[in-house]
């Protein structure tokens, strides 16, 4: 619905109508590659977080997991670090991985404080199985690229999040 508006010079002005704001609204984020990055997020965790129901656990605890059986003997702190996790974050993602038996803490032999974390061989299977439930959710979301476009993807993302920081230029 258009409405004339009447200024003080008494010319009529145009009021725009709601739905082409809205739908300009809409183009501009689209123009933003962080609104497709939150979306495409959305859309991986809905199908990530049902994909790995069976294992009764989520995407972060399986991305700790898969830390501690690709790099045994990594600390705490070295996961928060590598996935941008706040250290108090990780307390309780632990505690529940170590009970389940998933893996072992061991002192560092140079400086007792740390505790370095080596996957158990339940630890190890659970991880390929964990693998095996997320890569089949990845191949439904990924199906409609290429073999080269889902390469790409991955390298396109990885050089935004690896960068240092925001560059000046």
């Amino acid at each position: 619905m258009q409405e004339d508006i009447v200024k003080d010079d008494d010319m009529p002005l145009e009021m725009p109508k709601v739905e082409d704001d809205a739908e300009a609204s809409v183009n501009r984020l689209e123009d933003l590659v962080g609104y497709h990055l939150r979306r495409a997020s959305v859309f991986d965790l809905q199908g990530a977080v049902p994909a790995l129901d069976p294992a009764n656990t989520r995407p972060v605890p399986m991305s700790v997991l898969l830390s501690i059986v690709e790099m045994p003997g990594i600390s705490s702190a070295d996961i928060c670090r590598a996935l941008g996790m706040q250290r108090a974050n990780i307390v309780s993602i632990l505690a529940d991985l170590e009970e389940r038996g998933l893996f072992l803490r061991e002192a560092d032999s140079s400086d007792q404080r740390i505790q370095r974390l080596f996957p158990t061989r339940r630890g190890e299977e659970e991880a390929a199985r964990w693998l095996e439930l997320i890569a089949e959710h990845e191949r439904s979301m990924l199906c409609r690229l290429s073999a080269a476009e889902q390469k790409e993807l991955r390298r396109l993302l990885a050089k935004i999040w690896q960068e240092d920081g925001p560059k000046q230029g």
